[in-house]
């Protein structure tokens, strides 16, 4: 992997609510309120491009009130959208969610429809540029179809997230293809068809994704921390020390601190290191994505963790 990176993904704004104290179903609780932009996709890109990476964005917008937000966030941070479809007809994505005060999410509501309009035939008028960059990033946000037109025609390494349950099946189709993946617990046993509950189930589940042509298979366990499988080689690691304020982009965040160590060819165990150290960075700020990511933040958060163990 070389360090162009494309990303075909969503795009949202993200709503976040977190209760100061602990949720009353059926009730008004006190809390704060923020807008954001968000979007696993767009998440990943821009923790790719704090960590110094240049990114193209293939996503679609659509014309309404919140275009405007989305495009300067874009112009701010570099991450390049001009090969991404606008449209009339569908809002931009929404997605909801009501926090813990801890920051854990206790419900969330994601209003994506516009990612229907990203169809094959769309899609295809960005092949050439796809096949010039060595590595593309996929969400599971997109069309069935669409993952698979681009499976079949793009020859560069694919990296895919699976983004939640009820899209995880999406990927199967194009495991294949895949370089790496990046799933949680509940998203693996989606695609492996039995429970992934315990450290022999997770390398089970890794095992399967390999034998399915995945070279680089990671699980993120939650409060557990995370395993990551290369080939034959594979590690589980707790989360690394942090101020937990807000977890709704951990996921994102420790994706985009794999593919670093992978583009950096870092071993497995420093490699999944990279991931977790990014997670801590991401659960530290209240936003999605983090301000205070940068290389030098990731090697300083990786040394320090180091000294502490």
């Amino acid at each position: 992997m070389q360090n162009q990176i494309a990303v075909v993904g969503g795009c949202n704004i993200d709503i976040s609510a977190t209760s100061y104290t602990f949720l009353i179903e059926e009730d008004s609780n006190p809390g704060y309120v923020k807008t954001t932009l968000g979007g696993v996709g767009r998440n990943i890109a821009e923790n790719l491009l704090l960590l110094g990476y240049p990114v193209s964005m293939i996503t679609p917008l659509s014309r309404d009130s919140f275009l405007s937000q989305i495009q300067s966030r874009s112009v701010k941070i570099g991450l390049d959208l001009s090969h991404s479809f606008y449209f009339d007809d569908v809002p931009n994505s929404v997605y909801l969610c009501i926090n813990h005060p801890n920051g854990d999410i206790a419900l969330a509501v994601s209003c994506m429809e516009i990612c229907e309009k990203l169809t094959p035939d769309v899609i295809a008028s960005q092949m050439d540029f796809l096949n010039s960059c060595p590595c593309v990033v996929l969400d599971a946000n997109l069309r069935a179809d669409t993952l698979a037109y681009i499976a079949d025609h793009c020859h560069s390494a694919l990296c895919a997230d699976a983004v939640s349950v009820k899209k995880a099946d999406r990927l199967r189709p194009i495991l294949h293809r895949l370089s790496f993946l990046k799933v949680n617990r509940a998203e693996a046993e989606v695609l492996v068809g039995f429970p992934v509950d315990d450290m022999e189930s997770v390398s089970k589940a890794s095992a399967q994704l390999h034998a399915m042509g995945i070279p680089v298979v990671a699980i993120t366990l939650g409060s557990s921390g995370a395993f990551l499988s290369v080939g034959s080689e594979a590690y589980a690691l707790p989360p690394m020390a942090h101020d937990g304020v807000n977890y709704s982009g951990c996921g994102d965040a420790f994706f985009a601190g794999i593919l670093h160590g992978l583009t950096m060819q870092k071993s497995t165990l420093e490699t999944l290191r990279c991931g977790l150290a990014m997670a801590a960075l991401s659960a530290s700020s209240p936003c999605a994505v983090s301000p205070d990511v940068s290389s030098e933040a990731l090697e300083q958060i990786l040394s320090d963790s180091k000294e502490e163990e």
